[in-house]
C-alpha cells in the first residue's frame, strides 16, 4: 500500500503540483536587485553625509581648542592683556622672539608676543607641516565699553545645503567672549 501524502499548506506540496513550481522567475530576481541597489545607494549617501558632518565637528573642535587656548594665555598674562587686542593671525609673523628660548624667560610684554606667535603657528600649521584648520585665521578684539575680549577663529569648510536646498553659512567660525 503506497500512499502519497498530501498537505493542505502551500509550502508542503507534493505530487504534480510540486513539480509545476520551479523557483523564482527572472523578473522577481531583477526587482529584488533593483530594490537592493537603491537601498545600498541610500546607505552610501548617508555614510558620505555622516563623514562630512564628522569632519565639520572635528574642525569646530579644533577651533574651540585654539580659541580657548588663547583665552587662557591672555588670562595668564593679565597685566599685558591690552597687547593682544586687535591681533590677527592673517599675515602675522611666525618667528619666535629670542626670549622664547632664553633661560630667564620673557617679560610680560615679550610673553604676549610669544603667545601670539605660537598661536599663529598653531593655526597656520607652521612647524608641523599640517594646519589644524584649513585656511584658518584667528583674531582678537577688545571692547573697552564692556571690558570684553573676543577671540574668533575662522576656517574654510565645504559649504553644506539645508533641507530646502539653501546654503548654510556661518559653519566656519567659532567665537569666545570673556572678561579678565
Amino acid at each position: 500500500m503506497n500512499k502519497e501524502r498530501t498537505y493542505k499548506h502551500p509550502f508542503f506540496k507534493t505530487g504534480a503540483s510540486a513539480r509545476s513550481q520551479c523557483g523564482f522567475t527572472l523578473i522577481e530576481i531583477l526587482v529584488t536587485v533593483v530594490i537592493l541597489a537603491i537601498g545600498l545607494l541610500g546607505l552610501a549617501g548617508l555614510t558620505l553625509e555622516g563623514m562630512r558632518n564628522n569632519q565639520g565637528a572635528y574642525l569646530r573642535t579644533q577651533a574651540s581648542i585654539l580659541a580657548y587656548d588663547m583665552a587662557d594665555r591672555m588670562r595668564a598674562n593679565k597685566e599685558r592683556a591690552s597687547d593682544y587686542a586687535g591681533f590677527s593671525t592673517d599675515g602675522a609673523a611666525t618667528t619666535l622672539p629670542a626670549c622664547a628660548t632664553d633661560s630667564a624667560g620673557c617679560s610680560p610684554a615679550g610673553q604676549a608676543t610669544v603667545d601670539m606667535v605660537e598661536w599663529t603657528r598653531q593655526i597656520q600649521g607652521v612647524g608641523s607641516g599640517t594646519a589644524l584648520l584649513p585656511g584658518g585665521v584667528g583674531t582678537m578684539q577688545f571692547d573697552a565699553g564692556t571690558s570684553t575680549f573676543t577671540v574668533t577663529v575662522t576656517w574654510d569648510e565645504v559649504a553644506r545645503e539645508g533641507d530646502a536646498g539653501e546654503t548654510i553659512s556661518g559653519d566656519g567660525s567659532y567665537t569666545v567672549r570673556f572678561l579678565l
